[in-house]
């Protein structure tokens, strides 16, 4: 049997000529983009400031609690709770002692490839449904569309029928060029790695919040990207994790 296209990435890149080019010890030859953090930005749009939180929780016990639940109920998340989901899952949490932003997660190289969306399926008076995009920097939201989501296109564009009761489904999407700009091939692997970093934060505030969360396989790529207007293929969807009460 041939070998499918995942174990021929696999071993491209290892190949550290392409796989994973070589990085200079001296950060003083490196080029400036991989000195350079890089956030995406909505300038004209709208926004929403996000509260300043922060939940309790036994880091411990929320190891030993956390699993998938997805028994939602039909009500919203209020704006603090979505403020802290954020936070402490991928947002600014410290700086580092040269003064750069210190995010919730690890990213290889500091190229922090992840852009995040909360689709809000239930919508509030201070948080309308729609689509929205976390600005790391600002620690809002950019409101990219308000607009209902109707059970049937909920269905549609997650396969799993209980998602249409979750209250947001975060989305992952990766920007290519920050993490392959150092690392070649070997970036895409990272890229995966952060979003798994970053999923595993969601389902830890979820528990310390009191919230139910699942990781998302049957995602329509491609009706999420055109919801989101970008190409899906400079920046493109890789996760989702839906959460509500």
């Amino acid at each position: 049997m041939e070998p499918d296209f995942s174990y021929l990435f696999h071993q491209s890149s290892k190949d550290r000529s392409r796989g994973h080019p070589p990085i200079a010890e001296d950060s003083t030859k490196w080029p400036p983009e991989w000195h350079t953090t890089y956030y995406k930005t909505y300038p004209r749009l709208p926004k929403i400031a996000l509260p300043d939180t922060k939940p309790r929780g036994d880091f411990f016990d929320l190891v030993q609690s956390r699993k998938s639940r997805r028994n939602f109920a039909d009500q919203p998340l209020s704006l603090e709770t979505l403020s802290s989901l954020l936070r402490y899952s991928c947002g600014v949490v410290g700086r580092l002692e040269d003064g750069r932003p210190r995010r919730a997660h690890p990213s290889g190289g500091a190229r922090f490839p992840s852009e995040i969306y909360p689709l809000v399926f239930r919508g509030s008076e201070h948080l309308p449904a729609g689509a929205y995009h976390y600005n790391f920097k600002a620690h809002a939201l950019d409101i990219l569309w308000e607009r209902d989501f109707s059970e049937e296109e909920r269905r549609t564009l997650f396969l799993y029928p209980w998602v249409k009761e979750a209250a947001v489904v975060f989305v992952f999407t990766a920007v290519f060029w920050r993490s392959k700009n150092k690392y070649g091939e070997a970036g895409y692997r990272y890229i995966l790695l952060e979003g798994g970093h970053i999923g595993q934060n969601v389902y830890l505030v979820s528990e310390a919040l009191g919230l139910k969360c699942s990781a998302l396989g049957g995602v329509d790529n491609p009706a999420i990207e055109s919801i989101l207007d970008i190409d899906g293929i400079t920046e493109s969807v890789i996760y989702a994790l839906a959460v509500g009460i």
